[in-house]
């Protein structure tokens, strides 16, 4: 996991993230990781601390979409209805170094995050002249499709490198906090809490001005994740490092487990060429924040619903699982500007999309005491 950019998996809470279909075709996302870690050059992400009074500046755009989910820890399905989500995320960060191995970070993400899919009519008037049998149609049509935009997850870090050298050490405390974004909900809001209130009142809560769905920032509450980092690099410019920890989610979302690993080679005093993974695995049962619409056949078209018959109800909760794989080429084009290009894809999970993630970033460095 980057300790600068702790990208999230697409949960079913903040999988919606970006601006319709015409928003821009590549992504860009730019992670500044100005680590001393030997040989190695400042690969992206890097968990070792920095300098004294040196200042890491950095500004990242991410794009993402997604045309599949994972509702449970199987294969992943196609949205429903033709669904797609996809994402756009500006980062700008500050990374500093105070000294005797620690340093600080600080992250404003700002994301604009969408969802489209065809509108469908599961429920309407079955009895009526024909013009009002057609106004009930009309007035029944349900439209998934949201846009979100505005500041998400505010991230602080503190971090401190034990060891230094060929073999690092590093502790890293990370603290997101929401910054006032609608949270998750179920696809008609917090009510219905349960599969059976749902069946029992289904005309009740199937209307088009109680769509709610999880097109949100993020998942709306705060989490405190502590990290052990440990790693090793060699005179040919080969890295490998690796980290686990603990996310304490608070709001009764499910605590996780957390890993990440990466394996770098540098080529030329210029490239270094990364892959790596990064995991969450919830270790508990969340909050019940209402109920999530998906459905049996999801590859069945608009005109073929009918009713509920093609509909599964789900309890949606504050948790999810996710494993990622990464992989990406770091070029430095000056001794302290870096240009990352990279890919992410969500291999596994429950209750997550499965994402398609690209990212350029560009970072900066700047010592303080030679300014």
């Amino acid at each position: 996991m980057s300790p600068i950019f702790d990208r999230k998996s697409y949960s079913r809470f903040d999988r919606k993230l970006t601006c319709g279909r015409e928003i821009w075709p590549v992504g860009l996302i730019v992670v500044a990781s100005f680590g001393t870690f030997v040989a190695a050059p400042d690969a992206e992400g890097s968990p070792w601390a920095l300098p004294i009074d040196r200042l890491a500046l950095t500004v990242s755009v991410d794009y993402s979409f997604a045309t599949e989910e994972f509702l449970d820890a199987r294969r992943a399905q196609p949205f429903p209805l033709e669904g797609f989500v996809q994402s756009t995320t500006f980062v700008p960060s500050l990374r500093y170094g105070l000294g005797r191995g620690w340093d600080v970070e600080a992250s404003l993400p700002i994301k604009v995050v969408s969802y489209e899919s065809d509108p469908v009519i599961l429920l309407g008037p079955s009895t009526g002249s024909p013009g009002e049998v057609f106004d009930g149609f009309q007035e029944n049509v349900l439209d998934f499709s949201q846009t979100q935009a505005g500041v998400a997850d505010i991230e602080l870090s503190l971090r401190k490198q034990w060891l230094q050298g060929a073999r690092a050490l590093a502790t890293q405390i990370v603290v997101k906090i929401p910054a006032g974004y609608r949270g998750p909900a179920g696809t008609f809001g917090e009510f219905p809490e349960t599969q059976d209130e749902f069946l029992a009142n289904a005309v009740e809560f199937v209307r088009p001005g109680n769509i709610r769905d999880d097109v949100t920032l993020g998942d709306g509450q705060v989490d405190v994740t502590a990290w052990l980092h440990g790693g090793t690099a060699t005179r040919e410019g080969l890295f490998v490092r690796i980290g686990a920890g603990y996310r304490l989610r608070l709001d009764d979302a499910a605590d996780q487990l957390v890993s990440e690993a990466r394996l770098g080679q540098a080529l030329f005093g210029r490239f270094v060429v990364y892959g790596g993974y990064r995991w969450a695995y919830s270790v508990e049962d969340g909050r019940l924040i209402g109920v999530s619409i998906a459905a049996d056949d999801p590859e069945l078209p608009a005109t073929e619903y009918g009713g509920l018959s093609n509909l599964v109800v789900r309890e949606l909760r504050l948790e999810n699982d996710e494993l990622v794989v990464s992989g990406g080429v770091i070029f430095k084009i000056f001794p302290r500007i870096e240009i990352n290009v990279g890919y992410d894809r969500t291999v596994w999970g429950r209750n997550v999309s499965a994402t398609n993630a690209f990212r350029l970033s560009i970072g900066y460095l700047v010592n303080l005491r030679e300014e």
